[in-house]
């Protein structure tokens, strides 16, 4: 039976026959490279999930395919063809929650992928019922999702002026990549507050680069620039070290590399050792893990941020709609980084004035041109 959605009392059904699984590679290029204190990278490749069901409706997924965080293209798609799509493809799918948990049993680890998967059931039921994919999640909190753009690793001057683009058009919430030069971290933060005054939000991330002791003696310095928060100071396991820059830094602390699970992040709230948590679907493993993670925090008085990656509107389509539909969204969310990026096999996502509007389409709202997609299905099929 197709997923359906019906106004006349009877019964809505919401089950899907997987009949096909197919991935394809999408190429994303910038027009500089990226670095952070962790890494730098240039173009992305990054893996298309495509699932459709008995009914000829397709639905799509993303997977960013980051190397640092333990996945590839390669390993993603050999999981996707080898172990997710027979337990796809083994009947009727009662309920997106449920198909994933067996996911969870077959695969280990893997967030990126079973993120793609996730997102391509969740775009295939909204589709079929002929719904946004929002309405699944309960509904909207907010039309609109204000945007936080990020500003890579550069000499101070060059950051400033960076900045003031992003505000000239349109953009309140910046966020400034720290942690390898001390010197040179004070100086573009003090610089890029001095240039935007004082009614932009401006965040720092040090993507783990100090020692607590470091960050103390960092961020105390910058506690003059009016920071709405200071991202992952230091290791992700080092919840004490996490702890210890709390109590001596009078900036709002965030954890992002640190939390991947409730777990996790109950680790954090019982050492008070965060005010905020930075979520990523895809990092996390999808919409449900992310609810649960926001939904802990939430409820310990712990702010919930939404971060990412620079990748396709694709992948940012599912963020949105999860941003849109959480009651309470901390600094505005990382989603709108495909605009520095061309070749983007997904559209129909536009920021304006600093913020995404979540589309009203049945699905995702986006449109997946496949002919920027080389598609990898038979490499993976038995010969």
């Amino acid at each position: 039976m197709a997923p359906t959605a019906k106004s006349n009392g009877s019964e809505t059904s919401t089950s899907l026959k997987v009949v096909n699984v197919q991935s394809w590679r999408a190429t994303l290029r910038r027009a500089t490279v990226w670095k952070t204190a962790r890494y730098t990278k240039g173009d992305i490749e990054a893996t298309v999930v495509g699932i459709t069901d008995d009914h000829g409706i397709t639905g799509y997924g993303y997977m960013p395919a980051m190397i640092i965080v333990g996945e590839s293209p390669v390993t993603a798609e050999g999981l996707l063809h080898g172990a997710i799509a027979p337990i796809l493809k083994n009947g009727e799918i009662i309920g997106i929650q449920a198909v994933m948990r067996q996911i969870d049993t077959a695969v280990g680890a893997n967030p990126q992928i079973k993120f793609a998967v996730e997102e391509a059931l969740l775009d295939l039921q909204a589709k079929g019922m002929a719904t946004p994919v929002a309405n699944l999640f309960g509904g909207l909190c907010r039309k609109e999702v204000p945007v936080m753009r990020m500003l890579g690793l550069k000499p101070p001057k060059e950051t400033a002026e960076e900045a003031l683009g992003l505000v000239q058009r349109g953009y309140r919430y910046v966020k400034i990549k720290i942690g390898l030069d001390d010197k040179r971290d004070i100086e573009t933060v003090k610089l890029t507050r001095e240039t935007l005054g004082d009614d932009v939000s401006i965040s720092v991330d040090a993507n783990q680069a100090y020692t607590p002791m470091r960050a103390v003696r960092v961020l105390n310095q910058l506690a003059d620039c009016n920071l709405v928060v200071v991202e992952q100071p230091v290791r992700q396991d080092d919840v004490r070290g996490m702890a210890f820059v709390r109590r001596n830094v009078n900036i709002p602390l965030m954890a992002d590399e640190g939390v991947n699970t409730p777990a996790d992040a109950l680790r954090l709230i019982e050492a008070d050792a965060m005010d905020a948590v930075s979520i990523k679907l895809w990092k996390m493993g999808g919409y449900y893990k992310s609810r649960e993670i926001a939904a802990l925090c939430s409820g310990a008085n712990v702010a919930v941020h939404v971060g990412s990656t620079a990748g396709s509107q694709l992948l940012e389509a599912l963020q949105l709609h999860f941003c849109a539909s959480i009651p309470d969204l901390f600094a505005g969310a990382e989603i709108g980084e495909f605009e520095s990026l061309t070749d983007d096999p997904a559209s129909g996502l536009t920021v304006e004035q600093g913020s995404l509007r979540v589309p009203d389409r049945p699905g995702l709202g986006v449109d997946i041109d496949r002919s920027k997609l080389r598609e990898t299905t038979d490499f993976w099929q038995p010969k």
